[in-house]
């Protein structure tokens, strides 16, 4: 007898949990269909391999809907997806379709957005008569890249190779004959003389810097205008010693013209002397003028 009891049990368990789930599948499936909202259809002029029905439609990420149907449109040419959305009617007249990928899973996804003017240039153009209301739509991202692709692709091919290579080769053979020619080895020949020139001179500037000839002409002007400094301190004194009252102003004038002359002969040499250092290091000085400042790291 209670045998009997457990097989009832468990065969009513079993009929139960039946019901149960099948409750819950016909509320799910009900909810959904009775779901509140509106029939559109966008038409599509590519594959919308991916696309299944009842999947998504959202507008900037956020679902709004569901694909309700997938099917070729009269012409036989777009794909109608029509598409149960819960939006006001206001903004979906001003929305534009477009396919989206789901990451990396292959599957696509309707996405809704705002029209720009230059989505309804590319939007297909419909002939016929429409069941639903219509949702413009605009070429998938992907579809796009494929474009620009056979774009550039027919580009190339409509380029004439051959010629610009025979142009390559004319342009290259101007050059060879350029180079080659009586004009431009008259140029290397003024180049080189022109650094011949210039190796002169420099060899010529260290000859007189190193034989000392600056230096040893500088230190007899300096001994000669230090001699005339002492006669004429000499002639000083010997006047000052003398005191005769009957020197005039005449020759006090005259003696202050020797002492001015003296000072600038003095200032000669001292002039005389910076020159000849300068140029026993900086020879360069006789052609360019003042050396350069010193750098930072030459201080």
């Amino acid at each position: 007898m209670a045998r009997k009891t457990s097989k009832f049990l468990v065969g009513l368990f079993i009929i139960a949990g039946s019901l149960i789930a099948a409750v819950a599948i016909i509320w799910v499936g009900a909810t959904r269909y009775f779901q509140a909202g509106k029939q559109y259809v966008t038409y599509f002029d590519e594959s919308v391999q991916g696309l299944q029905k009842d999947s998504e439609v959202k507008y900037r990420g956020v679902t709004v809907g569901r694909v309700d149907d997938i099917r070729i449109a009269p012409d036989n040419r777009l794909i109608a997806v029509i598409m149960n959305i819960s939006m006001r009617e206001e903004a979906v007249k001003n929305l534009v379709a477009q396919l989206q990928l789901t990451g990396i899973t292959g599957l696509v996804f309707v996405n809704l957005d705002l029209q720009k003017p230059e989505d309804l240039e590319i939007t297909p153009k419909i002939d016929f008569v429409s069941e639903y209301p219509v949702i413009p739509s605009k070429p998938s991202e992907y579809k796009r890249l494929l474009g620009s692709v056979e774009e550039i692709v027919n580009k190339i091919k409509e380029l004439d190779l051959k010629a610009v290579s025979e142009q390559v080769k004319a342009t290259v053979g101007a050059i060879e004959k350029f180079v080659e020619s009586k004009e431009m080895k008259g140029i290397m020949a003024n180049v080189e003389a022109a650094t011949t020139n210039l190796k002169n001179i420099s060899a010529q500037i260290d000859k007189v810097v190193t034989e000392g000839h600056v230096q040893k002409t500088m230190v007899e002007v300096r001994a000669t205008l230090e001699g005339a400094r002492n006669l004429f301190a000499g002639l000083r004194k010997d006047l000052d010693e003398v005191k005769l009252p009957q020197i005039g102003g005449r020759t006090r004038s005259l003696l202050a013209e020797v002492e001015a002359t003296t000072a600038k002969l003095k200032d000669t040499s001292d002039k005389l002397g910076q020159l000849a250092e300068r140029l026993e290091y900086q020879p360069s000085d006789l052609l360019f003028g003042k050396p350069p400042k010193p750098r930072w790291n030459e201080k």
